[in-house]
C-alpha cells in the first residue's frame, strides 16, 4: 500500500491509495489537517500501517458530535460508572455543544484551540477544564477510524491546575487510629487501606479468592461501585470494570495484614456456619454478619467516630492512599514500587502527587551519598 503528501491551501494531507473499485477507478483516502509538510510525513508510517491493516473503514460523513455519542455508549461498558458518569456530563455540557456540529473529517486544531479559550469564559475551575480537555483528546485520540485527524492536539497544552495540598497521616497518628479502631466492627476494612492504599470500593468489593495468604499477595480484580440508578437490589453493586487498566493489580501484604486477615477469615467462616443457607455468596473479604457488601456510608461511619476518639486530624477516607504513599516514600521505597501499588496509569501521577515528599528524598539521598564516597 502507498502513500504520498499532498498540499492543499495552507494545510497538507496523507493521500493513501486503496487500489481501484469493480469499475476499474482509483480508490484514494485522504487524512487532512496537517499544518506542516513534516508533521503528515511523521504520521504517515501509522496510517499506511493501519490502512494495511484494514484498521482504518470507510468513514460515514458523521458529525463530532454524532461520534461522541458512540464514543461514550463504547466507554460506558469499559470504564467505571463514575468515570463514565463524569465523561458523559462533560460530553453532554460542553464538548457536544462546542464541537458538535463539525464533520469528523474536518475537525481541526483551530477548533480545538477555540474551544479550550471558550470554556476560560465561562465560569469553570481549571480542574474542570483540565478534565474536559483529557475527555476530548481521549475521544479525539480513539477516532483516526472515523476521520478524525489524528494530530490536532499536538501543540495544545493542558488548562494548568493549581496544586492541592493533599493530606495524610504521619505514623504516629497512624499507630493511634489503629489502636482506636481495634474495638471497631469494621476494624480490618479501614486497616486494609492503610496497609496497602487500596480505593475503598476496592476494599469493600475484595474477595476471598483474590487474597494469597501464603504468598502475601492481594489481586485487585473488583470492586464495590454505585450503580446508575437505585434499583429493587438498592444503589450498588460488585463489579469487575476498575477505574483505569493499572487498578487491575497486586499487592503485597506485611506479615501484620496477613494475621489479621487469617484471623478475619477464621470470624466469617463462624458466621456463615451460623448464617447456613441465607449468607450471600459473594466471598466477600469485608461484608455484613449474612455475607452482604458494606455500604459506604457505614463503612464511614466507623471511621470518623475513630478519628474523634484517636484524636487525630480529620482526613478522607481517600486519603489513606495517600498515607500510605507518603509513609513508603519516606521509608525509602522507590516511586515505580508505589506507583504499581496504587494503580496510578503513570509514574508522573505519583512523583506529581507527591512532590511534598520529594525534597526530603533529594536531602537524604544526598547525604547517603556523600556518606559513600568521604573517609
Amino acid at each position: 500500500m502507498r502513500g504520498h503528501i499532498r498540499k492543499r491551501g495552507n494545510k497538507y494531507s496523507i493521500v493513501v491509495d486503496l487500489g481501484r473499485d469493480h469499475n476499474g477507478k482509483r480508490k484514494q483516502k485522504w487524512f487532512s489537517g496537517y499544518d506542516s509538510k513534516r508533521k503528515a510525513e511523521k504520521d504517515l508510517p501509522r496510517v499506511l500501517m493501519e490502512a494495511e491493516n484494514n484498521v482504518y473503514v470507510e468513514t460515514t460523513d458523521i458529525t463530532f458530535g454524532e461520534y461522541m455519542i458512540m464514543w461514550l455508549q463504547n466507554k460506558k461498558d469499559n470504564i467505571a460508572y463514575g468515570t463514565y458518569h463524569h465523561y458523559e456530563s462533560y460530553s453532554r455540557n460542553h464538548i457536544i455543544p462546542g464541537l458538535g456540529k463539525w464533520k469528523t473529517k474536518k475537525l481541526s486544531e483551530k477548533h480545538i484551540e477555540s474551544f479550550m479559550n471558550s470554556l476560560k469564559e465561562k465560569d469553570l475551575s481549571k480542574r474542570t477544564q483540565r478534565h474536559i480537555y483529557r475527555v476530548l483528546r481521549n475521544a479525539v485520540n480513539s477516532g483516526s477510524k472515523y476521520g478524525i485527524p489524528q494530530n490536532i492536539f499536538n501543540d495544545i497544552e493542558a488548562p494548568k491546575v493549581p496544586k492541592n495540598r493533599i493530606e495524610y497521616w504521619s505514623e504516629d497518628e497512624v499507630k493511634k487510629i489503629i489502636k482506636v479502631l481495634k474495638d471497631e466492627k469494621h476494624f480490618l476494612p479501614i486497616f486494609i487501606a492503610i496497609t496497602t492504599g487500596m480505593r475503598q470500593g476496592e476494599v469493600l468489593g475484595l474477595r476471598w479468592e483474590d487474597v494469597d495468604l501464603e504468598n502475601k499477595v492481594i489481586s485487585v480484580q473488583q470492586q464495590l461501585k454505585k450503580k446508575a440508578t437505585r434499583d429493587a437490589n438498592g444503589r450498588y453493586e460488585l463489579s469487575n470494570i476498575l477505574k483505569t487498566p493499572t487498578s487491575y493489580r497486586t499487592i503485597s501484604i506485611d506479615d501484620r495484614t496477613v494475621e489479621e486477615l487469617k484471623k478475619h477469615k477464621a470470624k466469617k467462616n463462624q458466621e456463615k456456619g451460623i448464617v447456613g443457607e441465607a449468607y450471600k455468596q459473594y466471598n466477600l473479604v469485608h461484608s455484613t454478619s449474612t455475607g452482604n457488601f458494606i455500604l459506604p456510608s457505614n463503612l464511614n461511619s466507623v471511621y470518623w467516630r475513630a478519628i474523634e476518639k484517636a484524636e487525630v486530624k480529620r482526613i478522607s477516607f481517600h486519603s489513606l492512599r495517600h498515607t500510605h504513599a507518603t509513609i513508603l516514600l519516606k521509608q525509602g521505597a522507590h516511586p515505580k514500587v508505589v506507583q504499581e501499588r496504587l494503580g496510578h496509569s503513570s509514574i508522573e501521577i505519583t512523583l506529581d502527587t507527591y512532590s511534598h515528599v520529594i525534597p526530603g528524598l533529594q536531602k537524604a539521598a544526598a547525604e547517603k551519598f556523600g556518606e559513600s564516597i568521604y573517609e
